[in-house]
């Protein structure tokens, strides 16, 4: 299990005084976890729970108003197979088994060594992100290699998180252009039309309000539509952007690709030379072209020589 996986994983702490609570958050955070959080109110933590969907409870069990035992049976309640695994505090020995038949998963005494809370937190996180991991997966395609499935899941984050950080402004305009991008938009507008021709017709005894050759209505939709091509314009912006940072990404991947192949030619080619295998005569390719690093640069600077040669070639043979 990858360090980093773990680090991130959400901690919740639960405790009645905030002497345990501080000391805990400071022995996390030293460890390197990043996504502690605490509450002194054992009632929150079902609807904490449920908003922010914690890999991980330390839960103290001598609590005023709510102890550690009810917590874990409203959370059994509440959220079933779904609940993180409880690290149950408690300073009292004949409270272990107790809480294990709760559900907790495993229990640390009071007073408690930071060795020991931060190894269990370790065991405790790293098997519930391996059977996230699993349940994550088990609905995979079999046909697909697990690396491109972990790709796949990926370039949705990317696009998740890509969408989570767009501004008001922006999710307005996306809304805007979705929506007169849509079969909806269209019947709404033809009714619209259809009534505004039946109502200036003057045979429903409505008073004319805009007679042939509508011009209300032509302006109306004129400036209907210079707000849509605007909204239309920001998002193409946004996808512009969007594709862009793909586009670097895609390049990035690819010259670290070609740099990584030239290096193994180079290397089999020293192997072949050591061991003494000889080339194979019907084979096009010269070692050189094979092995030698290519620069993006000089790529780009020769398809621009190319195409002024090739803009040039049609003016001369029309001057001959």
């Amino acid at each position: 299990m990858d360090d980093s996986k773990l680090l991130q994983a959400s901690i919740l702490i639960v405790d009645d005084l905030e002497f345990n609570i501080n000391l805990l958050e400071r022995v996390l955070a030293k460890a390197g976890y990043t996504s502690v959080s605490s509450t002194t109110n054992p009632r929150e933590v079902s609807a904490l729970h449920r908003k922010n969907h914690y890999d991980l409870i330390l839960l103290d069990i001598e609590m005023p108003d709510m102890d550690g035992f009810q917590v874990m049976r409203r959370m059994k309640e509440t959220h079933g197979d779904d609940q993180p695994p409880i690290l149950v505090i408690t300073a009292e020995p004949e409270h272990r088994m107790q809480a294990l038949q709760c559900g907790a998963k495993d229990f640390v005494s009071k007073p408690f060594e930071l060795v020991e809370v931060l190894t269990r937190v370790h065991n405790m996180l790293e098997a519930r992100l391996l059977q996230k991991e699993i349940d994550d997966h088990k609905d995979d395609n079999p046909a697909l290699s697990h690396v491109i499935q972990r790709n796949i899941r990926k370039i949705i984050q990317i696009r998740q998180k890509a969408s989570q950080d767009q501004n008001f402004q922006d999710r307005i305009a996306n809304v805007m252009t979705s929506f007169s991008g849509s079969m909806t938009f269209f019947y709404v507008h033809m009714l619209w039309f259809l009534l505004w021709f039946l109502l200036n017709t003057g045979h429903l005894g409505v008073t004319v309000f805009d007679p042939y050759p509508y011009g209300f209505l032509t302006m109306v939709v004129s400036l209907e539509a210079i707000f849509l091509a605007t909204f239309v314009l920001i998002s193409q912006n946004l996808l512009a952007r969007g594709a862009e940072r793909l586009t670097d990404l895609g390049l990035q991947t690819s010259l670290l690709t070609e740099h990584e192949l030239t290096r193994v030619l180079q290397m089999l080619r020293t192997i072949q030379i050591k061991i003494g295998i000889a080339n194979d005569e019907s084979s096009n390719l010269a070692d050189a072209d094979l092995e030698m690093e290519t620069k993006p640069e000089d790529v780009l600077a020769e398809i621009e020589r190319l195409h002024r040669r090739e803009a040039i070639s049609p003016r001369r043979g029309r001057q001959m």
